[in-house]
């Protein structure tokens, strides 16, 4: 394969540049994450068992199957909001080169699991299913909100990720105004399907299934493969068989087998990789398109082995120095239990 290339992402419209030779440059700062957290609850983390009281009461529990007294997992509101559900829905329209609107919208923590060190990839599969049930109830109540356009859901897995605290949780922030990125990935995804008649994302999908060479997992419900122009090193999605617009229309049946596949997928970056720094990050379709089939909602897994320089903020386009056809060879080689 060529050490340098551009590829073409179809579900942006924008080109991703392809350096393997910049692998081999010096890098003097560490890619991967710190040493994980010790499993023992800590008397100090808020998200353990005990601090209860430390967080803000909380709206949505999954109970311990095997004490119903005790909760598997968690979801209140973050204690230090993004968007806040108090604030104002104004918007000034006074000066149009200057456009504001009060920042209302939820934000939301979901604590994985009782234990302060435990991540989604060392997680049982059954506790990974239970957070996902959690996800897909807010993600519904969420996206029945009329006023609300976008419920994202996300991961910061360590602290060069973003994460500032390291007992393992989710967030969801659900907002009124539907961000440039997801309004691109729409669009692209609406003009395909009025052209083609079907999913961009199911097209996709079956395309990778046909080249086979970036496809890492491959399951009756869904695929994980590392995009053909991966914005990032090892980037990998999973996306679903059969789409749907969005995380709250998929079918509760279906989220044991995204489970598995998940915590498989993590797995494989975490032996590979050294247990990296990662952003997890649900895509969906915005709410008033949610019952249109264009879309086709994915889980994108974003390790962050690199640093984004000046030619990416300058151009907004993508180098990343390891080919999707080697990320998924090496993924697909890791042994996992």
């Amino acid at each position: 394969m060529l050490e340098t290339a551009l590829r073409f992402d179809v579900t942006t419209d924008d080109w991703v540049v392809f350096a393997s030779g910049r692998a081999a440059r010096p890098i003097e700062h560490p890619t991967r994450s710190e040493a994980p957290p010790p499993s023992v609850p800590d008397r100090a983390c808020p998200f353990c068992p005990g601090n209860e009281a430390s967080t803000p009461p909380a709206i949505d529990v999954e109970p311990d199957p095997r004490d119903p007294e005790r909760w598997a997992v968690r979801v209140f509101p973050n204690k230090f909001p993004a968007l806040r559900p108090d604030a104002s829905r104004a918007r000034d329209r006074s000066q149009p080169l200057f456009r504001q609107m009060g920042g209302w919208g939820v934000h939301e923590v979901v604590v994985c699991s009782p234990d302060h060190g435990w991540s989604l990839a060392r997680l049982p599969v059954e506790q990974v299913t239970a957070i996902l049930r959690v996800l897909h109830r807010r993600h519904r109540v969420l996206g029945a909100d009329p006023e609300l356009e976008v419920v994202q859901i996300f991961e910061n897995h360590g602290a060069r990720a973003g994460s500032s605290l390291s007992h393992p949780h989710l967030q969801i922030i659900a907002a009124p105004v539907v961000p440039r990125l997801i309004r691109l990935k729409y669009q692209v995804a609406a003009e395909y399907y009025h052209a083609q008649g079907v999913s961009l994302y199911e097209d996709l999908c079956q395309a990778e299934l046909d080249a086979q060479s970036r496809v890492i997992l491959d399951t009756p419900e869904f695929v994980a493969f590392a995009p053909y122009a991966s914005r990032i090193p090892y980037e990998t999605w999973i996306v679903p068989r059969e789409p749907k617009p969005s995380f709250g229309l998929a079918e509760p049946r279906s989220l044991p087998a995204l489970a598995r596949t998940l915590r498989e997928l993590l797995q494989r970056l975490q032996v590979a990789l050294g247990d990296p720094a990662y952003n997890l990050t649900f895509f969906g379709a915005p709410r008033r398109h949610s019952d249109e089939p264009d879309f086709g909602w994915h889980i994108a897994v974003l390790p962050r082995l690199e640093i984004a320089a000046g030619f990416e903020f300058a151009t907004g386009m993508a180098i990343n120095s390891v080919l999707p056809e080697v990320a998924a060879e090496v993924l697909r080689r890791v042994e996992v239990e």
